[in-house]
């Protein structure tokens, strides 16, 4: 199982910014992730400001609560709290070019007295404890390297009775990644090692006093998402190895089409599902 540090999750993020840009419309929906669909849905970019959408209500944040965004991304979440419940959020990636992103979205959207943007470690932030009314991850928290640390980190600065708020992919059963190659490439092109089952997290998340209290399987909500990098997968492709003849690509760059079509075929599978999850620190 290859593993991955701080400084390769940066990379990945960075050197895949301009595919990002091209294939998901980031500058109007300011998310790198899946998309919740459902028959008010119309296009791409309303799928992915409706994940935070429904992980919200899932949530129920009330307005003006203290939100740790963390694993920002390029900072759509935190400035969506901002404007629908006027949150104040503190947004964290391992990226400063993420950040920089982030923080002039903030600015253009007019919520820059309300959110702030921070090259941090979520598994190491250094806030104070009890900080925070809720923490929020989409897609960031199987990238820990060591899941347990973000966890207890979590529960650490969030306030008793806090919520964590998480939409990520699952293993839908337990098995072993390295017997799953096409797992690999889909979870190794994004930088991570390795994700956990439901039931893995509840008792990981547990021990830090974190209780699952809200759920939603989104799986087949996110199909028309899987389908569209699948495409763009194919497209990036052609491009990728025509650029490759001419220029040294970086190793993210390079493969990051191969992720796009196996989690087109671990989707088909059934060896992932797609969650919407509210854990309480009880």
């Amino acid at each position: 199982m290859k593993t991955f540090t701080n400084q390769d999750v940066e990379n990945y993020y960075d050197h895949t910014e301009p595919h990002y840009r091209m294939w998901w419309k980031l500058d109007a929906s300011m998310g790198l992730h899946y998309g919740v669909w459902d028959k008010e849905v119309k296009s791409l970019k309303d799928a992915v400001i409706n994940t935070n959408r429904e992980l919200m209500l899932l949530g129920e944040i009330p307005r003006g609560a203290q939100v740790l965004d963390a694993g920002c991304g390029v900072g759509g979440s935190s400035i969506f709290l901002a404007k629908e419940r006027n949150c104040e959020a503190k947004g964290i990636t391992l990226s400063a070019r993420q950040v920089a992103t982030a923080t002039q979205y903030a600015e253009r959207h007019a919520v820059q007295n309300l959110v702030q943007f921070e090259q941090k470690d979520y598994t190491k932030t250094a806030y104070i404890e009890n900080t925070f009314d809720f923490a929020w991850a989409i897609e960031s928290m199987q990238t820990a390297q060591h899941k347990t640390l973000f966890f207890k980190e979590m529960a650490r600065v969030l306030k008793p009775g806090g919520r964590l708020l998480i939409a990520d992919c699952f293993k839908s059963y337990v098995y072993d990644i390295n017997q799953e190659p096409e797992m690999l490439t889909m979870l190794n092109g994004w930088a991570i090692s390795d994700i956990l089952t439901l039931e893995e997290l509840k008792e990981m998340a547990g021990t830090y006093g974190l209780e699952l209290t809200g759920r939603r399987n989104v799986t087949r909500e996110i199909k028309p998402s899987v389908n569209r990098i699948y495409w763009a997968a194919l497209a990036g492709m052609i491009g990728t190895k025509a650029y490759n003849l001419v220029y040294n690509a970086t190793y993210f760059s390079k493969i990051h089409y191969k992720t796009g079509l196996a989690q087109y075929k671990t989707y088909r599978k059934g060896l992932w599902d797609y969650e919407l999850l509210a854990l309480q620190k009880v």
